[in-house]
């Protein structure tokens, strides 16, 4: 008996490379494998499939929201090697500090709810590249946004624009009750020279990628379950910006180990067939020799006597007489009369 372990393709959405979570449509139906080699699989699929989670994770972008501690956002943005941190400008001085050494960029927010001067975002934007930020969302004014008066959020766009400098600027619409507003909006920012359109999650974002030309990317923020992280993964959103990255990445990790399993039986006891033994030369030598039948013992024979009582001196005849040829027409017959010979 020998023990082996069936692989069996289970369709995930972990196999492609490009996206990330797409399924593959070809699988094989079975193989089976020896336990070594089912190891071995069970290995690849596990890192393959935690390479494709941490990129798709570094791709994102962390936000910290009321109450969290600056700290925990910052060290856990490190240990996932995420883009950015959001934060707001009052805390960008400590957040540096957690972030000092490290390959993950500040994302200042300036302008609050949008509704501040653009003087005062300019110079919110300006203060905040000079604490290291090396990138700048401003939030455009809602009233601007409801009046439909575009050249007004142009004008504020490019004034902060000036004012970072090399930073990179960021667009953020937080309503979205007009589609066709945000289109309008979105074409504004490519004509002012954004690196990326921020809008918050909701169902037909994706679409606004059609209004982006010049190199500008739609960042998609308030995503909150992994169900909404893969859709924008599968589409190839610029960039996701999430404040669950940690529990997004944790589920992830527990589907790629549920997948993992679910590519392999348990193990079942497989019978080897039995293949047909060489006998050793003087084994078959000895099995071709004929085996003689068993011979019955020979039963001692009486002497047999003559007619005169001569006892064992008497001559035995033969079994079978011999028989001498009968005369034929081209015999010659004679006669012995005296001693001469005549013929008949």
């Amino acid at each position: 008996m020998e023990n082996n372990l069936i692989a069996k393709s289970v369709p995930t959405k972990a196999n492609a490379a490009k996206p990330a979570f797409k399924q593959e449509e070809k699988r094989a139906d079975g193989v089976f494998l020896a336990q070594k080699d089912a190891e071995e699989y069970r290995a690849y699929r596990r890192r393959k499939r935690l390479g494709e989670i941490s990129a798709a994770i570094s791709a994102t972008e962390s936000s910290l929201i009321d109450g969290q501690d600056v700290q925990k956002v910052c060290e856990r943005a490190v240990r996932l090697r995420q883009t950015a941190v959001k934060i707001p400008a009052s805390k960008l001085t400590q957040a540096a500090y957690y972030l000092a050494g490290s390959k993950v960029a500040l994302d200042c927010v300036v302008g609050g709810n949008g509704e501040t001067l653009p003087k005062v975002k300019a110079y919110e934007a300006k203060l905040a590249v000079k604490r290291k930020a090396r990138e700048i969302t401003a939030v455009i004014t809602p009233s601007f946004l409801d009046a439909c008066r575009y050249g007004e959020i142009k004008k504020e766009l490019r004034r902060i624009a000036r004012a970072i400098g090399k930073a990179k600027l960021k667009v953020r619409v937080d309503c979205v009750s007009y589609n066709a507003s945000l289109s309008r909006v979105a074409r504004v920012a490519c004509e002012v020279g954004a690196s990326f359109f921020s809008v918050p999650y909701f169902a037909g974002c994706e679409r606004l990628r059609l209004d982006l030309t010049g190199g500008c990317k739609l960042e998609v923020s308030n995503v909150e379950s992994v169900e909404e992280f893969k859709r924008l993964s599968e589409i190839g959103v610029g960039r996701i910006v999430t404040d669950k990255a940690w529990e997004i990445y944790t589920e992830l990790l527990k589907e790629a180990d549920e997948e993992t399993r679910a590519l392999f039986i348990e193990q079942k006891e497989v019978e080897k067939p039995k293949l047909p033994s060489t006998p050793n030369p003087q084994e078959k030598s000895k099995k071709e020799e004929p085996t003689p039948p068993p011979q019955e013992p020979k039963k001692q024979e009486e002497p047999k006597r003559d007619e005169q009582g001569d006892g064992d001196r008497g001559l035995r005849l033969p079994a079978v007489c011999p028989q001498y040829p009968t005369p034929s027409e081209t015999d010659y017959r004679c006669q012995l009369v005296g001693t001469e010979l005549k013929f008949l």
